[in-house]
């Protein structure tokens, strides 16, 4: 009983409303989790807001996607542990990443050409961080 207890605890606590409060956290592999969480949560704001026509929003929602993803490299960088012999973390960053970049060609697909600027550079730095990851979790062992 005490189990489902804590359990119920850790499900309740709230998810950290800004990246401030992200990079507050002093656990790095923790920080790196929430921040990409937290940019997961900034491109599907982006989805919606993009739906609504409200291309300001979205564009704001993109930059804020980005500098989540940044905030969780630079943790796990951080934390001094390489993807190949820590695979773990790595691994759920970059598997959230490749969805999130499966999002985003789709929600570029559904942008007019002239609107596709807002997307390009965020899409860009994300795809360079996800295949970091990928690279160093897959790459040879030196």
């Amino acid at each position: 009983m005490i189990s489902l207890f804590a359990i119920v605890l850790l499900l309740s606590q709230p998810a950290p409303s800004s990246l401030d409060q992200i990079r507050a956290d002093s656990n790095l592999e923790h920080r790196a989790k929430s921040a990409i969480e937290f940019a997961t949560q900034a491109e599907r704001n982006a989805e919606a807001d993009y739906s609504k026509g409200d291309l300001a929003a979205t564009s704001a929602d993109l930059k804020t996607m980005e500098s989540a993803v940044e905030v969780a490299r630079d943790a796990f960088n951080q934390t001094g542990k390489t993807p190949q012999r820590h695979a773990g973390p790595y691994k759920t960053a970059e598997l959230r990443t490749q969805e999130m970049l499966i999002r985003l060609n789709d929600l570029e697909r559904r942008m007019d050409a002239d609107e596709r600027h807002v997307i390009e550079g965020p899409r860009a730095k994300v795809q360079e961080i996800h295949d970091a990851w990928f690279d160093g979790i897959m790459g040879k062992k030196r």
